[in-house]
């Protein structure tokens, strides 16, 4: 009688193991296809990546040894004067940044958009 009981637990088991690997085989299949899909992808992007920063502007590095000095110094003026530039910008930023964190400022906005007197 004990024979039986462990044939039919032993059929059980293989029938339950062949469900658990047809479905880790179809979870498998299903993992591998979508692998191959995002490989396709990644390489699309990687390629307009690519050809993005082969179309941006890229800054001149030739050799300047041999330049004219009057040259090289206009270059250097400008590339001053556009750093001064910004750091101007910068600090004009700044200073309206620190004016709308100003409690009586925007007291007195908020005031206005409500439309009390103030």
């Amino acid at each position: 009688m004990w024979w039986l009981v462990w044939v039919v637990l032993v059929i059980g088991t293989l029938v339950g193991a062949f469900f658990l690997l047809r479905d880790l085989w179809r979870k498998a299949q299903r993992l591998a296809r979508v692998a191959g899909e995002s490989a396709e992808t990644l390489g699309a992007v990687s390629a307009r990546i690519q050809e993005a920063m082969d179309a941006a502007e890229q800054p001149d590095t030739s050799p300047v040894v041999f330049e004219n000095v009057a040259i090289l110094q206009r270059r250097v003026d400008a590339r001053a004067h556009l750093k001064q530039h910004r750091k101007e910008a910068k600090a004009l930023a700044r200073q309206e940044r620190a004016k709308m964190w100003n409690l009586d400022t925007w007291l007195a906005e908020r005031k206005q958009a409500r439309g009390e007197a103030g």
